[in-house]
This record gives structure tokens, C-alpha cells and sequence, in this order.
């Protein structure tokens, strides 16, 4: 395994991003966390349409957290339970989701139950900003909950 010292300071940056975040997983949770509010391990779990395993989810979530993506903490409900945050990183990677969204609509084929949903935050400027600011609000500040589908 690479020494991340030594690749942070010898990769191009495309190639750093591509090292650290070029992974099936790590946008869908990033999406699951920002759009659907699952920020439970359960809740993702239990929701994901892409069917990740619980060792992928738990060992994705650990490096999440290591990339400063994401912040845990305990849940006023439950000793036990886990809620994780998005964290400034974490909530800038979203407007590359909304970019990656753009890209399949234009030249793949996906599902077009999703496209209309998301169809809004491929080209408006002040959607994705306004959608930012809220999950600065959610997220960092928690000063908001969501209601689901908040950003639909």
C-alpha cells in the first residue's frame, strides 16, 4: 500500500482524487447521506438500492471518516447508535455528484424515475448553491432537519 505522504505529494490532481475517492461506494453513501438523510448505518443499510454489503458500508465509512468526509456521532436516542454528518469536504463533493448525474443523463442510459428528480441541479447554478446551503444548515450547523425529499 502506498505511503498517502508520498502520494499526495507525487500525484497529479486528478490522479490524488482518483486515489482517494474513485469508488462505487463512496459517492452513492455521500448521495444516501446528503439527499435521503440515511445517516445511520442501519439506515443505509436497509435502504441502499445499489446493494452494498455491511463490510463494504462499515469499511467505507471508516475511510470516509479518516478523509475527514464525513463525522460521527452519538444519537440522543441511543447509546449505541452512530449518525453521521457530512462534513465542508463532504458536502463539496456534492456538486460532483450533481456533475456526474449531468454526464450519465447526456451520454448513458439511466433510470428515468431519477433523471426528472435530480434533472433541476445538472445546469441551475443557484439550485446546487441554495441545496449547499442547506446541507451546511443540516450538516454542519444542525440547526434544520430535513424532511424527506427535502431537495426535490
Amino acid at each position: 500500500m502506498l505511503d498517502q505522504g508520498y502520494v499526495e505529494e507525487k500525484m497529479c490532481p486528478i490522479g490524488l482524487a482518483s486515489f482517494l475517492l474513485a469508488d462505487k461506494w463512496i459517492p452513492i453513501i455521500i448521495r444516501d447521506i446528503a439527499l435521503f438523510d440515511r445517516r445511520t448505518f442501519n439506515d443505509i443499510i436497509n435502504n441502499n438500492e445499489e446493494g452494498i454489503s455491511t463490510g463494504s458500508l462499515s469499511s467505507r465509512l471508516k475511510q470516509m471518516l479518516h478523509l475527514n468526509l464525513l463525522q460521527v456521532e452519538r444519537s440522543e436516542e441511543h447509546i449505541q447508535k452512530k449518525m453521521y454528518y457530512l462534513t465542508e469536504a463532504g458536502i463539496s463533493f456534492v456538486p460532483i455528484l450533481w456533475h456526474l448525474a449531468a454526464w450519465t443523463q447526456e451520454f448513458r442510459n439511466p433510470s428515468q424515475g431519477n433523471v426528472e428528480s435530480v434533472k433541476r441541479y445538472s445546469s441551475d447554478r443557484m439550485a446546487i448553491n441554495s441545496h449547499i446551503n442547506i446541507l451546511r444548515k443540516i450538516h454542519i450547523e444542525k440547526t434544520i432537519q430535513p424532511e424527506p425529499n427535502w431537495w426535490v
